[in-house]
């Protein structure tokens, strides 16, 4: 489905080389992992899987094709089978939290289907499902601005439940997440991606839990893949290297020079 072969790139905007000769495979309906450091190309990472920038350099095929070699316009077609939950999802503030859901669809939709679910979404019952799974089975009809942050994380989370998409990219999914809420979003999002044949890649912090729930681990250091495998095959030294520090002992400060104590007479 995606080959990744000697693939560098910036973040987001910027020009600063991020990920560094990047090869990776990933199958139709594939669950995996991704972790490393924070600073490591895991965003990065994931905004190219979803088309959100070019490649400086290497190839990038999906399904055979090389979506930056196609018009603008063919490569907006083919980000209607991507969906991404960033890890702050932008969502309206005063929108409904059905409409935020079902936005995930309108890709697919008519002009006229897509001004309907703006007002009176007719897919309702989809969303209401959707956030069941996520344990938000009475927040259909609130504000977005009256959700706590796992909630609008959550309701992020149910537009790849409710997407037509066959590659689900999850960007730090549980980061406002209890430990009991995310272990249960995991098994949610496997579960539901399995039944669909999506692919779904997670970048996750929680080391432990990317271990449990997923067959396959990706782990970045400093831009580049450092292991690609089981999870039963990550030791603790490969753990230890993969989180050591990859910052620069700071510069040293130079003492503040001691206050000069001023003459008496000025002090009265």
């Amino acid at each position: 489905m995606i080959e990744l072969s000697g693939i560098d790139a910036a973040a987001l905007g910027g020009t600063v080389r991020v990920l560094n000769g990047v090869n990776l495979a990933i199958a139709k309906g594939e669950p995996l992992a991704v972790i490393g450091a924070s600073g490591a190309g895991k965003t990065t990472l994931l905004n190219l899987l979803a088309l959100m920038q070019a490649p400086l350099a290497g190839r990038f095929t999906l399904d055979g094709d090389e979506p930056w070699a196609r018009s603008r316009g063919e490569r907006q077609r083919l980000r209607a089978g991507i969906a991404l939950a960033p890890q702050q999802p932008p969502l309206p503030p005063r929108q409904r939290v059905a409409v935020a859901v079902l936005a995930a669809r309108l890709p697919g939709m008519s002009l006229a289907r897509s001004l309907r679910t703006l007002w009176s979404p007719p897919d309702a019952p989809l969303a209401q499902a959707a956030l069941e799974q996520l344990g938000l089975p009475d927040k259909l009809w609130l504000r977005v601005d009256r959700l706590s942050g796992g909630e609008r994380q959550r309701v992020g989370l149910a537009r790849l439940l409710v997407s037509e998409s066959r590659l689900w990219l999850a960007d730090e999914p549980l980061a406002a997440l209890d430990p009991a809420r995310a272990g249960m979003t995991l098994t949610v999002l496997r579960r539901e991606a399995a039944a669909r044949g999506a692919a779904l890649v997670c970048s996750l912090h929680q080391v432990d839990l990317a271990l449990k729930h997923f067959p396959r681990v990706v782990a970045l250091r400093a831009g580049r893949v450092v292991y690609d495998g089981p999870p039963d095959a990550i030791d603790e030294d490969l753990l230890e290297e993969l989180y050591r520090s990859q910052d620069e002992a700071p510069p040293e400060i130079a003492p503040l020079p001691q206050p000069v104590p001023l003459p008496q007479a000025m002090c009265r």
